[in-house]
């Protein structure tokens, strides 16, 4: 294999991989919005909120206070599912971390070094 080649292979490699984790991301939050709303998730909805940083913390207030004093629900009812939507993201990610770190764990030493320096070839 040339070094062209074999760079190649491996940026597809790498693709492929950045294709899967963002599959089973997005897999993981759909399946894990009802588990949440239904409270069966190891988290709540309170504590997502609670640990919003300071940017979300006033777009939260803003809309809150449009609630409060013109009764205007949708910008809430926007941020909300993009707070949720964010929150759920971020817990995906680390949910990868784990299962990716739980399949190194079950694979031997040499089949994970074969895993990461595989190529498309």
């Amino acid at each position: 294999m040339t070094k062209d080649s074999t760079l190649l292979a491996m940026m597809e490699s790498k693709e492929a991989e950045a294709n899967a984790k963002a599959e089973w991301i997005a897999e993981w939050v759909s399946n894990s919005r009802p588990l949440l709303l239904a409270g069966l998730l190891d988290t709540d909805a309170a504590t997502l909120l609670a640990e919003v940083d300071a940017d979300q913390a006033c777009q939260l207030n803003q809309a809150i206070w449009l609630l409060m004093k013109d009764g205007e629900q949708v910008p809430l009812m926007q941020l909300m599912e993009n707070l949720m939507g964010t929150a759920l993201a971020d817990l995906a990610n680390d949910a990868w971390s784990n299962y990716t770190a739980e399949l190194q764990d079950t694979m031997s030493d040499e089949q994970f070094e074969r895993y990461q320096h595989r190529s498309a070839a």
